[in-house]
């Protein structure tokens, strides 16, 4: 009994022992109740002795799963010193809590467990396990070099990216990967701040094993022993030739026009600002030149925008040609260039290099499936003498183009400061008539066409008026001008349209069956969809018969644009609507307009009419005219009627339509029922018929 209890005794001491140790001890008896649970294991798992040793199966706590939970006690029936195993149990906060446990089998049958807490451990091995896996699989270079600057570790990636496999990199210094396009000073200089900070950084220049140099982005770590000892180089790097190319052709489209390959806008501002220091450094001039192209806008309507971009390529080319080696040429968009022509001693040096821009857009150009040609109008302001901000220059030049365009395409025009006034003067006109446009300020008056034969009314043509707030009522003379060439002059052009047709639409109700014609711009008559408005416009009129509508063009659109012009006409009578040539006479290109066009009349301009009784010439042209137009059998209608006598003598020329003052004035709407009732009452055109020069 001594020898028992003297050993029960020692149990206890060392339970007590255990129990006071720093490392995790616990204890179970046979039916694996806790019998000891020190306070490093309460420190850690969260879980007091009292609640332990009441549970049946404590075990269950610290191991949910059941197959993990009889494999650790399977674990206590290991023979003890067989070592230290692993297991995982976790605290009373769900933690998994990595340890190593150590079973020792007392001789009573209880089991003491002393572990050790190794989640630090653990931890450190997975940062080891993952630097190595970074450093192996890192896409950047990684080179290690001891003290001395010898290799002592690659990784792959500076294999792929220098070419040298790791055994001709080992114990070599990095001077093998030299480019040679550094200097003792670059490296001098990169030494000393490793020297004084442990680190540089910066982009550098080194040569592949075959030779190739290529641009690389290197940063150099000095590692230092506990004494503060340079022990260890570690560098990173990566090959950037990729990226400086995709760069520079970041580069490349941020400041060049991407279908002409030429600088764009924002490089044009800083070649411009170059070439303005250089031309006040050198006392010489710069010529600032905005080009646009007379007519691109017909051949990307006709031939599609992909042919468009054809002529633009062909275009920037030829021009690219005739520049000197500080001049540039830029695209500001859609067909309009800038050219900068540096060096100038004298403003008349420009002309012979404008004839040959000129001569060069002019040119004709071959397209895939057509040959077409285009012209340019070109603006040109000279600095210094027009010493403004390069903003400034550019707007001047581009007024001069402006002009030069009025004056009647391909050719150059100076910029002159009265043009900024002029050009302002217009802006506020178009603000003016637009605003007018808006409230409704235009109204409509119809003058009569009549047949002198038999006194039938044969239409009206209606006119354009602004009756202006502060002036009263203006004739087009006085504002119509300011439109052309606007977008506010189709807007117009489409407001006058759509009142006719309401107005016929009126008349139609009133019994009233009248034509009326109206006059079309040119350039209006030739937008892409001129056509398909006047179709929507006359959907929106039902009962007003299309052939009640006559259009009135003059033969500036026939210039432009002829074959367009014939399409669009042709078009115009499929829906119904009757077309005239207006103006007859005044334009180049009569008797080919008189042949080719689709006409339903002829017009005769009232500056030949008005002054035959007195002018043969003009009686001369009239009679020409007329003949012309009865060879075509176009019928004919001659304005500028101011007299009876006027009349008599077209009727003998065999000219029956006729159309002026002495017919009757221009009247509103309202007036023109009443008019018409007074000219058949008084017969008016039977006096004409009378007189004797009528024959």
């Amino acid at each position: 009994m001594a020898d028992s209890s003297g050993t029960e005794g020692r149990f206890e001491q060392l339970k007590q022992v255990l129990t006071d140790s720093p490392l995790l001890v616990n204890g179970f008896d046979r039916q694996g109740r806790c019998t000891l649970w020190n306070p490093a294991c309460e420190r850690l798992f969260g879980w007091r002795f009292e609640e332990l040793a009441s549970h049946p199966d404590p075990l269950a706590l610290f191991y949910p799963d059941e197959d993990v939970r009889q494999a650790v006690k399977n674990g206590f029936l290991a023979p003890a010193g067989s070592g230290f195993q692993e297991w995982a149990p976790l605290t009373r906060q769900g933690k998994v809590q990595p340890c190593l446990w150590a079973n020792i089998m007392l001789p009573n049958g209880e089991l003491i467990c002393i572990g050790h807490d190794i989640s630090e451990q653990k931890q450190a091995e997975t940062q080891l396990q993952m630097a190595a896996r970074v450093f192996e699989c890192s896409t950047e270079g990684i080179l290690i070099t001891d003290a001395d600057n010898r290799i002592i570790r690659v990784n792959p990636a500076v294999t792929l990216i220098t070419g040298y496999n790791t055994e001709e990199l080992l114990g070599q210094t990095p001077a093998l990967l030299a480019s040679g396009r550094h200097d003792a000073d670059f490296f001098e200089a990169m030494w000393h701040r490793l020297a004084t900070e442990d680190h540089w950084r910066g982009e550098i220049w080194n040569r592949r094993k075959n030779g190739e140099i290529y641009p690389q982005w290197l940063a150099i770590s000095a590692l230092r022993d506990r004494q503060g000892r340079i022990s260890h180089y570690v560098a990173v790097f990566s090959d950037i030739s990729q990226l400086k190319a995709d760069t520079a052709e970041l580069e490349h489209i941020a400041q060049y026009d991407p279908l002409t390959g030429v600088p764009n806008r924002r490089l044009l501002a800083d070649r411009l600002l170059q070439a303005m220091a250089r031309a006040r450094r050198l006392g010489s001039q710069l010529a600032v030149c905005y080009l646009d192209l007379d007519g691109f806008k017909q051949v990307n309507d006709r031939h599609g925008h992909p042919a468009g971009d054809q002529l633009l390529i062909e275009i920037s080319r030829r021009l690219t040609h005739i520049l000197r080696q500080y001049d540039t040429l830029a695209r500001l968009g859609g067909d309009e260039f800038v050219l900068l022509f540096a060096e100038l001693q004298h403003s008349e040096d420009i002309a012979p290099i404008l004839s040959r821009v000129l001569a060069a857009v002019a040119a004709p150009v071959e397209l895939d499936d057509a040959r077409v040609q285009v012209s340019a109008s070109i603006g040109v302001t000279f600095y210094p003498h027009d010493d403004g901000s390069a903003d400034l220059l550019l707007q001047h030049a581009d007024q001069a183009m402006y002009h030069a365009k009025q004056g009647g395409r391909n050719r150059y025009r100076f910029y002159d400061p009265g043009q900024q006034a002029e050009q302002q003067s217009r802006q506020h006109q178009l603000k003016a008539l637009e605003q007018a446009l808006q409230r409704r300020e235009f109204v409509l008056y119809y003058q009569p066409k009549v047949d002198l034969l038999n006194g039938r009314v044969i239409g009206l043509e209606a006119l354009i008026r602004w009756q202006h707030p502060q002036l009263g009522l203006l004739v087009p003379a006085a504002f119509l001008h300011q439109l052309a060439g606007s977008r506010l002059e189709w807007a117009l052009g489409q407001w006058v349209l759509d009142s006719v047709l309401h107005q016929l639409a009126d008349w139609q109700e009133q019994g009233l069956a009248l034509g009326v014609s109206l006059n079309i711009s040119a350039d209006h008559l030739l937008q892409p969809d001129f056509v398909g408005q006047l179709e929507a416009s006359l959907g929106r009129h039902p009962q007003v018969p299309a052939g009640h509508l006559e259009l009135e063009f003059q033969e500036i659109a026939v210039i432009r644009q002829r074959e367009q012009l014939t399409r669009v006409l042709e078009q115009c009578h499929r829906l119904g609507v009757q077309v005239a040539l207006d103006n007859f006479g005044t334009g180049l290109s009569a008797l080919s307009s008189l042949r080719t066009l689709p006409l339903d009349r002829v017009n005769i301009d009232h500056s030949f009419v008005s002054d035959m009784l007195s002018n043969t010439e003009d009686l001369e042209l009239v009679s020409s005219m007329l003949q012309l137009a009865r060879t075509f059998h176009h019928p004919v209608v001659a304005e500028g009627v101011e007299s009876p006598e006027l009349g008599a003598l077209l009727l003998r020329l065999g000219c029956h339509f006729a159309q002026g003052y002495g017919i009757a004035e221009p009247m509103p709407a309202e007036q023109v029922p009443a008019w018409i009732r007074r000219w058949h009452e008084q017969a008016l055109w039977s006096d004409l018929r009378s007189r004797p020069d009528a024959g």
